[in-house]
This record gives C-alpha cells, structure tokens and sequence, in this order.
C-alpha cells in the first residue's frame, strides 16, 4: 500500500529547441530534438518516488514502444502500478518548444490517456481509497479527473490538484480539494480574476478560498510560491538558478510538495523544500531527466540557507 496515490498522464515529450519561438505563420531554425519520457502525472510520481517517497500511479497507457519504455521506467523508480492500463490508442504525446531562455511552449496530444476512465477508477479505489494524499493533474478526461476527487472524498482521503492544463471547476469539486496549486495563469481562470497585480493575486487566492478549497499554493516561477488558507497568506521565496529547461518544474514542485505533506511537515517548510526541487529541475534538460533526488534537493538547501 502506498501513502500517495497519483492517478493521471503519461507522455512521450518531443523537445525542440530554438533561440526564439515563431511567430504564427512564420518559421524558425531550431537547434536540437529530443525524446523524453513524461507526462505531469508520471513526472510527479518521479519526483516523489526519487525524494524516497512510497508512491503508486493509475493511468492509461497504449502497447506501442512508448508505452514499454514507460512501463520500464516505472519499475526501474520503484513505483507501484498495478493499475496502469493498456488500450488499443497511442501512448500520450506532448510537443514542447523551448528557447534560449529556457522558457517553453507546450501541445498535449492525449491520446490513450483519455481512455482511462469509471470502470478503471472502480478497480484503482481498492489502493486509493488506503492512501494518505491524492494527487491530481487535468491531464486525464475533467470528469474522470472529478470523479476521482469525488471519490478520495468519500473515503476521507486527502486531495492535491495541480490544475494544469488550465480548466474551470464547479464549485462542489474546489469544496472537496485541500491543497490546489495553480501558477498565475491558472489561478486566473480558475477565479475569473485577472492577475495583472499582488492585490488581485491574493483576492483569486481567497475566492478559492471563500469556494471551498481549503489552502492555495499558487506557484510565482522564480518569485517561489504564495500559500493562502485561513491563517492568512504568506509568500516563500523562491531560489535564483540559471534556467535550461522549465519543463516539469511545476511537476517535480508537486510531486515533493505532497511528500512533505504526507510526511507531516508544515505547509511552509513543505513549500519551501518543493520550492528548491523545482529551482534544481530547471537546471536540467528534459522533463524525468531533470528531477532531482533526495541528496540533491538537501545540498542544495544547505547551500542556499
């Protein structure tokens, strides 16, 4: 049995890179193309599993090669996967442009991921329904991923939702999440509240609140993360590092955000240590390639105390 429970993607990543991004309807010369494993559900169940988490995952994969090198890579982390399943659809595939400033673009196509659905969740309840934490990502069909939710809340267990890709949510689904984790983008359609200052920042925060989500992490980028809940708000700084490669870095936040979680630290030190998991993954590129492990995200506080 596992503490964490992630139910959600899988991808394999085409990386370009380019000095800058095209404009639409123009072309550029890129500079390399890569394949990596990922996908926000499997980068989080990495990210977990690497920090010494007991993690387990459910998610839909297709039974092309894709799908076997994901399948190995979830033995060789030591996840548990019993429900991970197959369909006749491709494996999930993002396409993913970065530039010179290691900022990055990104198209999911989600293929078998959206074939996971009721019937798998019904056979997943017998592990999640044990858990410690859910943790989520929008990645899979929004109504599976609510069912999920209704689920986990059923059986008293806890839910993390990174909201990405951004979706709206009703009401009586942000009333059953505990921790939600949008970055700015997010937090603004979800709130219907532009965030264009500090000020509208804290009030789409609180009207998560005042919805019924219990605390608000919203993720700053370099700036680091505000948490919001009924203590009041209170920014954690973030770590200046050189970015390569953003990609997974809201994953690797979350995966060591929910580990600390179900480990019993406090909110701010949670935020705090999945603040320097994600400066370390946008110091590398690739999206698995890229998070980091135990050892390394704890030199890097003590180094940066």
């Amino acid at each position: 049995m596992a503490d964490i429970f992630v139910a959600g993607s899988f991808m394999m990543d085409n990386v370009a890179s380019m000095d800058v991004f095209p404009d639409e309807g123009y072309t550029v010369l890129g500079n390399s193309i890569e394949l990596y494993p990922g996908g926000k559900g499997m980068n989080q169940c990495v990210s977990i599993a690497r920090l010494g988490g007991n993690v387990e995952m459910a998610g839909m994969l297709g039974k092309d090669e894709n799908a076997r090198v994901l399948r190995k890579l979830l033995k060789d982390e030591n996840i548990i996967h019993d429900f991970v399943f197959s369909c006749d659809k491709p494996t999930g595939v993002a396409q993913i442009q970065i530039n010179a400033k290691g900022q990055n673009k990104i198209c999911v196509i989600p293929s078998a991921n959206y074939e996971f659905g009721y019937e798998h969740i019904k056979q997943a309840e017998i592990s999640m329904k044990k858990c410690k934490l859910l943790v989520l990502q929008l990645e899979l069909r929004l109504d599976v991923t609510e069912e999920l939710i209704r689920v986990a809340h059923n059986y008293g267990v806890k839910v993390l939702l990174n909201p990405a890709p951004a979706a709206r949510l009703n009401k009586d689904i942000l009333a059953m999440i505990d921790y939600i984790t949008p970055n700015e983008h997010e937090l603004s359609i979800l709130s219907d509240i532009p965030i264009d200052t500090d000020d509208n920042l804290k009030m789409a925060a609180n009207k998560l609140l005042s919805l019924g989500v219990k605390n608000v992490i919203a993720t700053l980028g370099s700036k680091g993360a505000m948490i919001v809940n009924s203590d009041g708000f209170e920014i954690i700084n973030g770590y200046k590092v050189k970015a390569v490669d953003t990609v997974a870095a809201g994953d690797s936040f979350n995966g060591a955000l929910a580990l600390k979680i179900v480990e019993g630290k406090s909110l701010k030190e949670a935020v705090k240590f999945a603040n320097a998991m994600g400066a370390l993954t946008v110091t590398k590129k690739g999206a698995i390639p890229s998070i980091h492990r135990l050892k390394d995200v704890e030199l890097f506080l003590s180094q940066n105390e």
